[in-house]
């Protein structure tokens, strides 16, 4: 990721990503005249594929699937560009989410982030997040998106592991993704608790 800017990004590219970073919406590529303008949507467009294979085409807070046309995608910035105009173009900071989880819930907020203030000098501490962070952490070592199907019916929900997990299925409201068409399986048994022996996780979770 460190040698993405040097490796992948050409030095116009480069180049148009300082000069917006001078302008008061260095992100907005409408504010800027060709050819800044379009080295800016070609760097957009290198930023949005290189976060897209890193999280295997999925939202990085919700883990659906973003190959389905009905999702629509967009690039993420963990610290809100809003906030830290500075960080508009950092890679580190940048990920993939769908619509919904970016504008709809995340937004603008900076309440998943320890010390806001001082985040820029310490951006790759894992621990000044309260939130699983795409560039640093492992999606499902904090929170298991479970999804079955039985015939006709579907099952989808999510297995808080960590604290972490559970501050992010509460920050980007997970619960409204859920789906539970299947109130017990064969033999009476939940089908939270198949999902549990499936995947050995504890019953509660978090």
């Amino acid at each position: 990721m460190r040698d993405f800017v040097e490796t992948v990004l050409s030095q116009s590219e480069r180049d148009a990503i300082d000069f917006a970073l001078t302008a008061g919406n260095p992100w907005s590529h409408e504010s800027f005249e060709d050819p800044i303008k379009g080295n800016l949507l070609t760097a957009k467009a290198k930023i949005k594929d290189f976060h897209s294979a890193r999280v295997s085409k999925k939202c990085c807070y919700c883990r659906r699937s973003l190959e389905d046309a009905s999702i629509e995608s967009d690039r993420e910035h963990i610290v809100p560009k809003g906030k830290k105009k500075s960080l508009s173009y950092n890679i580190f900071n940048l990920s993939i989410a769908c619509k919904r989880c970016n504008m709809t819930y995340k937004g603008e907020k900076i309440n998943h982030i320890v010390n806001f203030e001082t985040i820029e000098a310490d951006l790759r501490n894992s621990g000044r997040y309260l939130i699983p962070h795409p560039n640093i952490e492992v999606y499902d070592d904090h929170l298991l998106r479970i999804s079955l199907q039985f015939g006709s019916k579907q099952i989808t929900s999510y297995r808080c592991i960590t604290d972490k997990g559970r501050f992010l299925y509460d920050f980007v409201r997970l619960d409204r993704l859920c789906v539970n068409e299947i109130d017990e399986a064969q033999g009476g048994e939940k089908v939270s608790e198949i999902a549990a022996e499936l995947f050995d996780l504890p019953i509660g979770g978090v």
